[in-house]
């Protein structure tokens, strides 16, 4: 391994360990484990310490990509627009919205994940119904 190509991967796994939205480095696939995973985990943290519930994901279904902005003139941040069903622990399955952003990682290196359950967003962070993350 070359010394770049060391600190290429320290700095993606920086991103990883540090930042919010870096989940991992490397994919854009919507049903990816590691993209889920990543969600299950940042959904626990939100749900008790901003919604202050007792929430938790406990499956996801009908995993699939709505769209894709490929990076050009026109969008220099390649996204990935996915959608699920989610299943909560209070009986309810609710909509997921979330985009995969090439490039949004820690010092731009690797992938950034947002995402939106509908009807968990009480300050519209995302917009009516997770609209910018649609």
């Amino acid at each position: 391994m070359t010394k770049l190509s060391t600190a290429t991967a320290i700095c993606a796994l920086a991103g990883t360990l540090f930042t919010g939205g870096a989940a991992y480095a490397g994919t854009s696939d919507c049903a990816d484990s590691s993209v889920l995973s990543f969600i299950d985990s940042r959904f626990d943290y939100k749900a008790s310490r901003y919604l202050q519930a007792n929430l938790d994901i406990v499956g996801f279904d009908k995993v699939s990509n709505t769209r894709v902005d490929y990076r050009d003139e026109t969008h220099p941040i390649q996204r990935v627009y996915c959608h699920a069903k989610v299943d909560m622990n209070d009986g309810h399955r609710r909509d997921l919205w979330y985009m995969i952003e090439s490039g949004m990682g820690y010092a731009g290196l690797g992938e950034r994940v947002r995402f939106c359950i509908a009807g968990l967003d009480p300050w519209y962070v995302d917009g009516r119904q997770c609209r910018s993350v649609r």
